[in-house]
């Protein structure tokens, strides 16, 4: 069985003068929780008493044994993620070029990885992300993320419009003489 552990009668004073105090129904709820609990009451009774699913009644029990009070606060949250402003194009360029090349990234490595990916989003643009974000972005603009391939690049700066180009007349039908 799952309980809050309340360690002395100073700490069960707090959490009275809490409940005074409280003047927000959720978080008064879940000091009360935290008091039943102590007090010896199951987590399927406090779920029954409180209208709310037995998870969150231990999310809240287990939060309060490893944080005290301050654990119960809600976690603010920024909001969304953060976006990441590259494109299909830039990110074809990135990914064509080795890490070992970009200064900031302070490796030798050649091949990219998702963990080099967010140090580089970090580093270079100022974006803290995940690895699943990366990954998320990367299919959705139909980078596949697998064995690396070979990627043919040049110095000539007209070189992804002439590819482009051709791409283009590879793709339009043929006319016949």
């Amino acid at each position: 069985m799952l309980y809050a552990h309340v360690s002395s009668p100073k700490e069960s004073e707090r959490i009275v003068k809490a409940l005074k105090q409280s003047q927000n129904v959720r978080w008064y709820q879940r000091l009360h929780i935290i008091q039943l609990s102590s007090k010896g009451k199951s987590v399927t009774e406090l779920s029954d008493l409180f209208g709310r699913c037995a998870a969150t009644i231990r999310d809240y029990i287990k939060r309060y044994n490893h944080n005290g009070i301050e654990g119960l606060q809600r976690q603010s949250s920024s909001g969304a993620p953060p976006q990441i402003p590259l494109t299909r194009t830039q990110w074809e360029e990135l990914l064509g070029q080795s890490p070992s090349q970009l200064v900031r990234l302070e490796t030798a490595v050649r091949n990219w990885n998702q963990e080099l990916l967010v140090t580089y989003l970090h580093r270079y643009h100022g974006i803290m992300v995940t690895r699943q974000a990366v990954a998320a972005h990367l299919k959705r603009h139909g980078i596949r993320w697998n064995r690396g391939r070979l990627k043919v690049t040049s110095p000539d700066p007209l070189y992804t419009v002439k590819r482009d180009r051709l791409d283009t007349l590879k793709k339009s039908p043929r006319r016949l003489p």
